[in-house]
């Protein structure tokens, strides 16, 4: 049951955290805030993988594949979240949000000779679908990217967000989840505390948008959204459980039309709807007795 609801679940909690992000962020500067909210994971992961004993774990596969865990979790977390931040001050939400739509098809791409995963023609319109999509949420012009340093960071966090996910599927396939999902979040403290010695002067100022951001950041995202993303990743192919970032532009201009009162502009719903379109192609079953791709 969980399964057929997460990624619904995934893509509301993923969604909220530009709108927990806009409120929190002020308050922080971004590398700070990464790292108090990935120790604040950690230690909450710890303490939920004391707690809860995972059925049939293979602690001796853990072992032997941490190293692989660990780089597969510091790209997903610290690097993606880290770059994006990044990009942020210096391109717009909407550039980001293009660019962030080709880690979808990119996945799709890198995952069929790395693990072996195969889409058929219409899985790969869904992805171009979504694509699409995004770009009409973003409401803006494809052609007028402008080329500097926020546009490289986006990039190289798509990069960050793909060869993570290929990895952790590759790598951490059968192992427990809240210990796997644990040393991801340390291994990503350590780095972006690391980072923020290297390129900022923290900032912290603790207003209680602040404390909002932070705990929904921590345990909404960090540990709802991320544990639903690597269950998925477990029972999924890589680039179908991918595709859903395809709505996240969408549902985070929706909610913050709720919540913040901004404009939602009629694009905004057509490109939900067409991101929409997209996922169903990836991620639904092929007809009996057609091709079956992963």
């Amino acid at each position: 049951m969980l399964l057929r609801i997460a990624p619904l679940i995934f893509v509301l909690i993923w969604s909220g955290a530009f709108v927990a992000a806009r409120g929190g962020l002020p308050d922080f500067t971004p590398w700070a805030l990464l790292t108090i909210r990935f120790v604040l994971a950690a230690l909450l992961l710890l303490v939920l993988a004391l707690c809860i004993r995972e059925k049939n774990p293979d602690w001796r596969g853990f072992r032997q594949r941490w190293a692989g865990v660990v780089g597969a979790g510091v790209l997903m977390n610290g690097l993606y979240l880290g770059l994006f931040f990044t990009a942020m001050q210096e391109v717009s939400a909407a550039t980001t949000a293009l660019v962030g739509s080709l880690t979808p098809i990119l996945t799709a791409l890198i995952s069929g000779p790395v693990l072996g995963e195969r889409f058929s023609p219409l899985q790969w319109l869904g992805f171009l679908l979504g694509i699409l999509g995004v770009g009409l949420v973003a409401g803006m012009d494809y052609l007028t990217l402008d080329v500097g340093v926020g546009l490289a960071a986006a990039f190289a966090g798509v990069l960050a967000m793909t060869f993570g996910t290929i990895w952790h599927a590759y790598a951490a396939r059968g192992l427990p989840l809240l210990a796997t999902n644990a040393t991801q979040m340390a291994a990503s403290a350590v780095l972006c505390f690391v980072i923020m010695g290297l390129v900022e002067t923290p900032r912290i100022d603790w207003t209680p948008a602040a404390f909002m951001a932070l705990g929904y950041l921590t345990i909404g995202v960090s540990l709802g959204g991320m544990g639903l993303y690597l269950l998925m990743l477990k029972h999924g192919a890589a680039g179908k459980v991918a595709s859903n970032f395809y709505l996240t532009p969408a549902v985070a201009a929706i909610l913050a039309f709720l919540i913040l009162g901004e404009t939602l502009r009629p694009e905004a719903i057509a490109g939900f709807v067409v991101a929409m379109a997209g996922i169903w192609l990836v991620q639904r079953k092929p007809a009996a007795g057609g091709p079956k791709p992963d």
